[in-house]
């Protein structure tokens, strides 16, 4: 899965009003598509405004199946 930042909802409209963007914006920002300067402070308002980040987590691509096969009698 992608990074990006959940918030609520209403939440794009409200950080576009309060950093005075475009809700475009602020979606391409918490999407990480955008990294400007801007971009940056409305991802910073959105993790204070209680958004979470999500995404970006190792991939656990370890396979145990092979292990168990032999263990089991």
């Amino acid at each position: 899965m992608k990074k990006r930042i959940i918030v609520e909802y209403g939440e794009v409209k409200r950080i576009a009003h309060l950093m005075n963007c475009t809700q475009e914006m602020v979606s391409h920002s918490l999407a990480y598509r955008k990294d400007t300067k801007l971009a940056r402070a409305i991802r910073k308002m959105a993790l204070m405004r209680g958004g979470v980040e999500v995404g970006n987590e190792p991939v656990n691509d370890v396979n145990h199946e092979s292990d168990m096969v032999g263990a089991v009698r």
